[in-house]
């Protein structure tokens, strides 16, 4: 509340000499009164924040490489990150925001090939001996130079198709660690989905199936014969357990460019969407 002059001038009165020519020589001001435009904006701060958590999930995601040589701290960092977001879409299994091509920009175990649903699958087959699986088959890839690209999903209506680009290379053991010649190739699993609930889907093991795809097909014509083979991956999983048991994947976030999903033993997975 802005003082009356009466009172300032009661109050400069009882003031020494030196303090009452500083306070007499000072111009009254007055106390601004918030406009209502002004509220408006702070109402939009939420918006603000939004945006740049996404900024700092975007920076934090490229400078971990995916996740890949992210430390504990990091982690933790990005899983309060992701979990400080709100997500703007009701029941994001269903909506049509959700069709379309995403690219992996983050995975929170640090094995960016588990976007792929042959590798949910796997984990749920081998239970506590997954994460064995996972870094021998992340040692295998990356020997003498080799590694997993770019991963995409394809998600439509009913479908999930996983297209990850890796790198196979071969050396010789004790000589060096040049790779003698090394190719590209594309790993891509598909299957039929199913709305669980509003914010979950799930794909029966069944429906599952593996395409290879050889991308640099004149690096070693003798293994041209490959380029295109489908191994019914639902057929082998029906051998080994039931193969209408599901994995599934939830979407805890989900608007026009960013997608965040979570797997069954709670791995985020951070997606952008593309333009093919």
């Amino acid at each position: 509340m802005v003082a009356s002059s009466a009172n300032v001038v009661s109050r400069i009165h009882c003031m020494p000499g030196t303090q009452k020519r500083r306070a007499a020589a000072s111009p009254l001001r007055a106390i601004p009164v918030p406009k209502e435009e002004n509220y408006v904006t702070a109402s939009l701060t939420n918006a603000g924040q939004d945006s740049a958590t996404k900024s700092n999930i975007y920076a934090l995601a490229a400078g971990t490489k995916r996740g890949e040589f992210s430390t504990s701290k990091q982690r933790e960092r990005m899983r309060a990150l992701i979990e400080s977001l709100d997500n703007p879409t009701k029941d994001p299994a269903v909506h049509p925001t959700l069709i379309g091509t995403w690219e992996l920009l983050y995975e929170s175990s640090g094995f960016p090939f588990r976007s792929s649903p042959f590798f949910w699958a796997v984990g749920k087959l081998l239970g506590e001996q997954a994460d064995f699986f996972y870094s021998a088959h992340d040692h295998q890839t990356s020997i003498f130079g080799g590694g997993v690209g770019a991963c995409l999903q394809r998600i439509g209506t009913g479908t999930l198709e996983s297209d990850c680009v890796v790198q196979a290379s071969l050396g010789v053991p004790l000589i060096g660690f040049s790779p003698i010649f090394a190719g590209y190739g594309s790993v891509i699993t598909k299957g039929t989905t199913r709305t669980v609930d509003g914010d979950t889907i799930g794909m029966t093991l069944a429906s599952l199936s593996t395409t290879v795809r050889q991308d640099d097909a004149s690096v070693l014509p003798a293994l041209n014969f490959l380029n295109g083979t489908t191994v019914p991956v639902g057929e082998v999983m029906n051998r080994i357990t039931d193969g209408s048991s599901e994995v599934k994947m939830r979407i805890t976030y989900l608007d026009d460019e960013l997608r965040i999903s979570e797997l069954e033993d709670g791995t985020k997975l951070v997606y952008r969407r593309v333009e093919e």
